[in-house]
């Protein structure tokens, strides 16, 4: 059961269109999606989710606010679109979504037995024939699509492909981590910055200037844009165990068979760190490993090179590994993520550990930013 209490706005800052963070009456401090609980001014009471952060937990570090007890939201005047996002919620909010409004009958063709999701019966002039309603397998071909298993590490891959090239990729949300796009101030960053040209929000995600019902269609969106090179990842707020089992980025490796079914390149940069105090995310993290050896495609897995980092004994012992498991280990001499991240005035961390200090996650982060680069 959630954890709720009723408090006062001290202190409210907007950040940007849709969030605002505040200071509360007791000190703490808390954020609103305003596009859901509406506008917040200074005396507002509040009913505030606590739940996160009284059990010290890193999501945010700060209260979320459910309801405006002083000013209650009502909504917007006009609803746009019919694709619910956060459904079932007592914030499910309608969207405008990419299938609805712009996605290509060339690319995927609609299924034959499809009706509107409200129940309403098909128009049968709608109706196409059932051997022509798949998708088809050549739609993404000429696309490079990268995996990353960290929100942070995806954006810092796009920065450093930036960087190299001179043209930005663009960008896939899924629903593994925090819903809201709007939450994350690296994405907003990396928008206003040219980092990446645009985003997606893929699933249950919501927020981004492309919104999706699947993570195949928010790349075929940003496809149909003359984007071929396209970073997916999980958003903020990753969730991760003990167990092989228990990550948000799992779901990454059906989504990875879904656009190799489509024709596009795929590639899952791994997850690795020098620093990482726990014993299971140091070297390459046994989530990146788990991925590895659930892909049901074969996937390539790019690994540094010389002279950065690893040494040659250690590279060749990661392609060892990574043949083993079935996936393709192809080498890349990284490109430098550091140096790419100071250009772009972006400051990246991950668990409160500066990206740029860890040697190790920004060399096979490098790797695969080479491989994206190397698009045609």
């Amino acid at each position: 059961m959630p954890r709720f209490a009723r408090l006062r706005a001290a202190e409210v800052g907007d950040v940007r269109p849709g969030l605002a963070r505040m200071t509360l009456s007791d000190g703490s401090e808390a954020y609103a999606l305003t596009e859901l609980c509406g506008p917040i001014r200074v005396g507002d009471e509040l009913l505030v989710n606590t739940s996160a952060v009284d059990l010290g937990l890193g999501t945010g570090g700060a209260h979320v606010v459910h309801t405006n007890l002083t000013s209650p939201f009502a909504g917007r005047p006009e609803l746009r679109g019919r694709v619910m996002k956060a459904r079932y919620l007592g914030e499910q909010l309608p969207v405008e979504a990419f299938e609805e409004t712009g996605g290509s009958p060339a690319a995927i063709s609609p299924t034959s037995g499809d009706a509107a999701f409200d129940g309403a019966e098909a128009d049968p002039a709608e109706i196409s024939d059932p051997g022509t309603s798949v998708p088809s397998p050549s739609s993404l071909r000429g696309v490079r699509v990268v995996f990353s298993v960290l929100h942070s590490h995806a954006l810092a891959l796009a920065a450093t492909v930036r960087a190299a090239v001179g043209e930005a990729p663009g960008y896939v949300m899924t629903d593994g981590g925090a819903l809201p796009f709007v939450l994350s101030d690296l994405a907003a960053a990396c928008l206003e910055r040219g980092v990446i040209v645009t985003a997606v929000s893929a699933g249950q995600a919501f927020g981004a200037p492309i919104e999706a019902v699947t993570v195949a269609s928010g790349v075929t969106a940003l496809v149909e844009q003359g984007i071929d090179r396209i970073v997916v990842s999980p958003g903020l707020g990753h969730i991760g165990t003990a167990s092989p089992l228990g990550f948000s980025a799992l779901d990454l490796v059906g989504h990875a068979a879904v656009l190799d079914a489509l024709g596009a390149a795929t590639a899952l940069a791994a997850r690795a760190s020098s620093v990482d105090e726990r014993a299971r995310h140091r070297g390459v993290s046994h989530h990146t490993r788990a991925m590895a050896a659930l892909a049901p495609v074969r996937t390539v897995v790019p690994t540094p090179t010389a002279p950065t980092a690893p040494t040659a004994d250690e590279a060749a012992g990661d392609a060892v590994w990574i043949e083993a498991l079935g996936q393709q280990a192809v080498g890349m001499t990284p490109l430098p993520v550091a140096d790419a991240l100071a250009r772009s005035g972006l400051s990246v961390t991950t668990m409160g550990r500066s990206l740029a200090d860890d040697r190790y996650a920004c060399s096979w982060l490098g790797a695969a930013a080479a491989w994206l680069a190397a698009a045609a």
